[in-house]
């Protein structure tokens, strides 16, 4: 993206290009809720920007990513960061009850379902 939160603190803010990782985060995740709700579910997103977190992964799989992807944090932490990604999505998901990914995915969007 090329446009700039007002909320960045890097001395490069105001740099030209686009941005990745975590001030992507929430537009990323609003857009792939926008898409789902548009097309009622039926089409596989791909959850991509700002994923650091298991709590990122449920938040973009809630929204109605069916897959997600991680880049930026790969770059700085290296691939041991996948396991500690899925031991905290799985935390996350034995907390609130659900046993797969399936169970997850749309939930923000119960109402598509029962209206």
């Amino acid at each position: 993206t090329l446009s700039r939160p007002s909320h960045l603190q890097s001395k490069h803010q105001v740099e030209v290009g686009g941005l990745s990782g975590a001030p992507v985060r929430d537009v990323s995740t609003e857009c792939i809720r926008q898409v789902y709700k548009l097309t009622g579910g039926t089409i596989p997103i791909i959850g991509v920007g700002g994923v650091g977190s298991g709590h990122d992964v449920y938040e973009k799989l809630k929204a109605g990513a069916s897959l997600v992807q991680i880049y930026s944090m790969m770059v700085y932490q290296g691939p041991g960061v996948i396991s500690r990604i899925r031991q905290e999505l799985a935390e996350l998901m034995v907390q609130n009850g659900q046993r797969s990914v399936q169970d997850v995915i749309g939930l923000d969007h119960e109402d598509i379902y029962w209206t």
